[in-house]
């Protein structure tokens, strides 16, 4: 903190006035709120940077004519500054433009309320900017403005897949590749069980198989009917008969 009355120096001049603030504590709250301008931050920082050092680095603090003096010419120093950094020494148009209704409107309404004996005069600096430093959207003479909070999207649905048409979701998409993915193996496995060489031996172990199983049955069926099958019918009616004999 520099002490009252004390002789400043170059370097405590810049320590007032180019130093970073973390609070404001000469606005109040409707304390020119025309000049305070919500759609540019970076403007509406000028604004606020403007406010402490005019009231709380010069009106408020400076006590005699020569640290007024210097305190003014540092100000002006300042505010210079950041105009040539913000409207690139006043080449682009819109930038310009809100300098001179906002910022330069705040420092002639602090003027008039600073009093004849702390008045200090606003000296502009007239400065060349590279042409090729520009880009496009610099001279555009309308801002373009962003929204302050994005639009809430709505939630997610699930859409049923008409067979009909062409499924439009991610998830229609994903059960129809599927399924098409599950059709063309199965076309394909049945292509190789009948016309590929694996699927010819399998269908001629399967067949047989069947062939050999059916002449099996018919060896079965014919011993029934076999001539050893009528002699042992024939021996057992014998001893049937001998059976019943002894016993009447």
């Amino acid at each position: 903190m520099v002490k009252t009355g004390k002789k400043l120096s170059v370097g405590d001049y810049y320590d007032i006035f180019f130093k970073i603030r973390d609070e404001f504590n000469s606005l109040m709250d409707d304390d020119y709120a025309e000049y305070l301008y919500k759609e540019d931050q970076v403007l509406l920082n000028i604004a606020l940077y403007l406010l402490e050092n005019f009231k709380g680095g010069y009106i408020y603090s400076c006590n005699e004519e020569k640290d007024c003096k210097e305190r003014c010419t540092y100000l002006n120093k300042w505010l210079n500054e950041k105009k040539a950094l913000y409207t690139s020494n006043g080449n682009c148009t819109h930038n310009n433009k809100l300098w001179e209704q906002y910022i330069e409107g705040l420092w002639n309404e602090l003027q008039r309320d600073s009093g004849e004996d702390k008045k200090c005069e606003r000296v502009k600096l007239k400065k060349k900017f590279p042409v090729k430093r520009l880009i496009p959207s610099c001279n555009n003479s309308n801002t373009v403005k962003i929204e302050a909070s994005c639009p809430k999207l709505p939630e997610p649905q699930e859409k049923e897949c008409p067979l009909s048409e062409v499924p439009k979701s991610s998830s229609c998409k994903a059960v129809l590749t599927t399924s098409y993915v599950v059709f063309g193996v199965l076309l394909f496995s049945m292509y190789l069980l009948r016309f590929s060489s694996v699927g010819m031996k399998l269908n001629n172990l399967i067949r047989g198989k069947k062939i050999k199983k059916r002449n099996m049955g018919k060896e079965n069926n014919e011993s029934f009917i076999s001539p050893d099958n009528s002699d042992m019918e024939s021996l057992d009616r014998r001893f049937n008969v001998i059976y019943n004999s002894l016993q009447n």
